[in-house]
């Protein structure tokens, strides 16, 4: 399992801070934050936005609001 929350030592700097990994037993959120993405995923130096939304949604910036506006209607619902 490979965790951006894990250190080289694998001790976990998220969720479970200072323990060590407990791999998939882990409840945290380990989606992987891309290269724009400050400390954890909290400000996207891309968009100038307050969030990372991952990787995988970082393509342009109509991506990213559209994923937002997709996560905000899912949680309307």
């Amino acid at each position: 399992m490979s965790c951006p929350q894990m250190d080289t030592e694998g001790l976990c700097h998220g969720k479970y801070h200072g323990f060590a990994c407990i791999k998939d037993k882990c409840r945290a959120d380990v989606k992987q934050h891309c290269a724009h993405c400050l400390e954890g995923g909290h400000y996207c130096t891309k968009f100038h936005r307050f969030e990372c939304i991952g990787a995988e949604n970082c393509g342009t910036l109509d991506d990213y609001l559209n994923f937002i506006r997709s996560r905000r209607d899912k949680a309307q619902a």
